[in-house]
């Protein structure tokens, strides 16, 4: 009988975001929800926010300052080199006032 080979599980990358329509000019707070189902954890998270913005960690913080859809890019790495990335759009609104 062959042993069965350990094949590791990649990341799961997955973020959240507030407010789901921001204006321009306001804060979005960005929340890391990815895993690892191999348990030996991550290492590193980089963000891009598709306006030449980018931030590392896990709850980044972000302020667009034009209205557009912009594509948020969350990259990461396990301790022992896996990779993972999850993409998401937002639609920045802009300023308020105006037809309320």
């Amino acid at each position: 009988m062959v042993p069965a080979r350990s094949r590791r599980e990649q990341p799961i990358a997955g973020f959240t975001f507030r407010p789901r329509q921001p204006r321009t000019g306001q804060t979005i707070e960005l929340f890391d929800s990815s895993s690892d189902p191999h348990g030996v954890g991550v290492a590193w998270r980089a963000w891009d926010f598709g306006d030449g913005g980018t931030a590392t960690g896990s709850s980044p913080t972000h302020r667009y300052t034009a209205p557009g859809t912009f594509v948020i890019a969350l990259t990461l790495a396990t301790f022992d080199g896996r990779l993972a990335s999850s993409q998401q759009a937002v639609v920045v609104r802009g300023p308020e006032g105006g037809g309320r």
